[in-house]
């Protein structure tokens, strides 16, 4: 039998002999004996590492450049454009086609993105032309990466295993922003720009390897999205008819649109902590250490009875996070620990976000949730990064983020009290 007819062949409800180990198996950690999602999260890990120590390299280089703050915020807009016109289309593409394979035609396109930024800086006709045409590229195949990779996790794994497939595909995104954004501070000062972009290069070619090795079940026919708009309009329906689920991506959004301060950051590094690259690479990877720290509570968190409501508070503290980093700038070990714990009540908000999205979600309409999520998730980040840097430019930086921490409360408290469900949102694991 082929390798083909196997995956076709395999219900998703079978339970292999990987996964009866796995169960056997004590621990959140225990879904990793599981072939598949171990592939798929170690591959991910390294390359997700490999892209950080690029967003640090990118946004160094384009402050170096430029020394324009506002610059910084169009970078982030045309990060966020492509996401916000495609997903929804990768998301149907994701319930439609061949996730695994899909993946791999967005990680050869991504590594070539990147090998693209390290050959034009070592010959030394890298210009804010060729950034803002390699992010527009990268942006818009990661429009198509971030729903597939997001839908394909259930499948990996057996149901009563989702929650902690959930939760540690949490735990490492934030580990990657940390390990990535600091060895990218680190590897800037130490062996260059170039060399750092040719790190990312090899990330890549790990995850494309172990997506070769991995066998992903296929979704049934009958099961299948339809093609065009047909597969989007059933997928906003859906979305329309479970308007928790639109409440608490909402949050997230607004929350990262006005309160993340991720692009004035080479700014702080530069100009006002005055830490160089290296204390780039903290910053950056302060959030996410302070997500991480978290890691050993990640299945009590999962286990938070009204999920909606711990939401609500995580961003209200992550908010008042912002505001104090804005506040007291300097010195640079206040700066990362006021980050730091922004990022703890955001990897609260984070597992429960993608807990009460998997968990409320039919395997069919997996990659148009996760679509609409990358919309939200991903694209408020990244036009937060333009709000942010025109604000710095027609202000200054520390307003903008101040102001950004006090607008993401509000807009937190607005959305809480226009959807009092939040507060009595119960979605169990076996639901």
């Amino acid at each position: 039998m082929t390798l083909k007819s196997q995956r076709e062949a395999t219900p998703r409800s079978t339970v292999t002999a990987d996964q009866a180990t796995a169960n056997k198996v004590p621990g959140q950690w225990s879904v990793l004996r599981n072939r598949n999602f171990a592939l798929f999260f170690w591959g991910e890990l390294l390359s997700s590492t490999g892209t950080q120590m690029q967003v640090v390299a990118v946004s160094w280089q384009v402050y170096q450049l430029t020394h324009s703050a506002v610059m910084l915020g169009v970078i982030g807009l045309l990060q966020a454009i492509p996401r916000l016109i495609f997903s929804l289309v990768g998301g149907v593409l994701a319930d439609t086609f061949d996730r695994r394979k899909l993946l791999l035609i967005v990680e050869v396109i991504l590594a070539t993105a990147s090998a693209i930024l390290a050959i034009s800086t070592e010959f030394k006709t890298i210009n804010i032309a060729i950034f803002c045409g390699v992010v527009l590229i990268s942006a818009t195949v990661s429009a198509f990466e971030f729903p597939s990779r997001q839908s394909m996790i259930p499948s990996l794994v057996p149901p009563e295993q989702i929650a902690n497939a959930v939760s540690l595909n949490t735990v490492m995104m934030q580990v990657t922003m940390i390990g990535g954004s600091t060895l990218g501070g680190l590897a800037i000062a130490q062996i260059g720009v170039v060399n750092t972009y040719w790190l990312d290069v090899f990330s890549y070619c790990i995850v494309i390897g172990s997506l070769l090795l991995m066998v992903v079940p296929r979704i049934p026919v009958e099961k299948r999205a339809q093609a065009g708009w047909g597969g989007m309009r059933d997928g906003l329906h859906f979305l329309r008819t479970h308007p928790l689920l639109l409440a608490v991506l909402s949050l997230d959004f607004f929350a990262t649109l006005f309160g993340s301060p991720k692009a004035l950051l080479p700014v702080y590094a530069s100009d006002i902590l005055h830490v160089g690259p290296q204390g780039l690479g903290i910053l950056l990877g302060s959030i996410s250490f302070g997500a991480v720290a978290l890691t050993p509570l990640t299945g009590k968190i999962s286990r938070i009875a009204r999920q909606g409501m711990g939401v609500v508070l995580a961003i209200i503290g992550w908010g008042i996070c912002i505001i104090l980093f804005g506040v007291a700038p300097g010195p640079l070990w206040l700066s990362a620990l006021l980050l730091a714990g922004a990022g703890a009540a955001d990897m609260v908000s984070m597992v429960l976000r993608h807990l009460l999205v998997q968990l409320t979600t039919p395997d069919e309409f997996r990659g148009r949730m996760g679509a609409v999520t990358a919309m939200f998730v991903v694209g408020g980040p990244m036009l937060g990064q333009f709000e942010s840097g025109l604000v710095a430019g027609l202000t200054t930086t520390q307003f903008s983020v101040i102001s950004g921490g006090v607008a993401c409360m509000v807009s937190t408290l607005i959305i809480a009290v226009l959807v009092p469900s939040l507060f009595k949102a119960r979605i169990s694991a076996t639901t």
